[in-house]
């Protein structure tokens, strides 16, 4: 549960609407994510929040993120920049959160200055100690590979633009290595697709190499982030699966803001019983294993523009806006840099095997 008392930093003026958005909020994941429980479930989820860090958010925006997050054990975020505004987050998280997270990827390889990170609740995820980067060896960088006049190969590629980023976690029974992503969008055609696709089928392929080992020692690998992938029938969702990882049908399903694109993914190499689990249908959202949260049902509204037009006033782009332009402008563009342009999906794992592990007993 996060620290409320943050809310007496919001002015004295603005704060009964902050209250109520946020009661509004909190009724919105109480009814559509299942509850966190203490030792049968892990709810994992992804989230790439737009520019965090770079650009300003109000005070308001902060206590809106940091009550999404805390209603998932384990969370991936995507395109963290700077880390001042993230620990206001974990300010306002309390205690019982931790997280970890990489170095930004050189902006020379056009990352943005980037990080990944992990947020995770200690009472319920334990780090293991291992985290790493994807630095690819020479014959799969990405883009094409030439034939040099001798005959041999020239490989003209580049590494990633971001970094994928490595860790290993365990959850009650269920023990994990888990891998994020944020690739390379480039264009809808031509030869960045290409490279994306690339970066796509590079990850996937790096990441399965380590599947008989993890097979043996009984840990599932988790590939999830922004992969700015098309449509499930798009190459770009074939060169995610060709390398054998599986994703729920339950999460077949767009995360842009329009519902148009599928850009955030959560790709599995576990066992059938993994999967099934969270493929598991039920009309009750509280019971359902995957979902998508639709962030702007509660707060920042469509309809909520004029309660924020001296905010967006102060911005280059809202600047002298009035009327539809003004609210245009707040739908499409200054509310998705107080919360984001991507909706958080996530998924709901069994993580107690008790069971399975005595009934095993029995036959050995």
């Amino acid at each position: 549960m996060p620290q409320y008392y943050y809310l007496k930093r919001i002015h004295s003026a603005d704060r009964p609407r902050v209250v109520v958005n946020l009661e509004r909020l909190m009724t919105q994941l109480d009814r559509e994510i299942p509850d966190k429980d203490s030792e049968q479930t892990l709810l994992l989820g992804t989230w790439n929040i737009r520019n965090f860090g770079k650009v300003r958010r109000l005070p308001e925006s902060l206590m809106y993120i940091a009550e999404i997050l805390s209603r998932f054990d384990f969370v991936a975020v995507q395109e963290v920049v700077d880390l001042d505004d993230w620990y206001a987050i974990m300010d306002r998280l309390g205690p019982n959160y931790d997280f970890i997270a990489s170095d930004k990827t050189h902006h020379k390889l056009g990352s943005g200055g980037e990080r990944l990170l992990y947020l995770y609740d200690k009472r319920k995820v334990q780090f293991q100690n291992i985290a790493g980067e994807i630095v690819l060896p020479v014959d799969m960088l990405i883009t094409a590979d030439t034939i040099g006049e001798d005959g041999g190969q020239l490989f003209e590629g580049k590494q990633f633009r971001r970094t994928p980023f490595i860790t290993a976690f365990q959850s009650g029974w269920f023990k994990f290595d888990i891998c994020t992503v944020h690739l390379f969008y480039g264009s809808s055609s031509g030869n960045k697709l290409q490279q994306r696709i690339q970066e796509i089928d590079r990850v996937a392929d790096y990441f399965a190499d380590r599947a008989e080992d993890a097979k043996k020692t009984g840990r599932s690998l988790i590939l999830l982030g922004d992969f700015n992938i098309v449509h499930p029938d798009h190459e770009t969702m074939k060169a995610l699966k060709r390398h054998g990882f599986r994703i729920p049908k339950a999460l077949d399903r767009p995360t842009n803001l329009d519902l148009t694109k599928y850009y955030d993914q959560i790709a599995f190499m576990t066992d059938d019983d993994t999967l099934n689990f969270i493929d598991r249908k039920t009309k009750d959202p509280k019971k359902a294993n995957a979902g998508v949260f639709d962030i702007f049902g509660s707060v920042f509204r469509d309809g909520d523009a004029a309660e924020y037009k001296a905010e967006m006033h102060k911005k280059k782009g809202g600047k002298g806006k009035t009327g539809s332009a003004l609210a245009k402008y707040y739908k499409s563009n200054w509310r998705t840099y107080q919360l984001s342009d991507h909706k958080p999906m996530w998924v709901r794992i069994k993580s107690n095997a008790a069971g399975a592990y005595l009934d095993k007993l029995k036959l050995d």
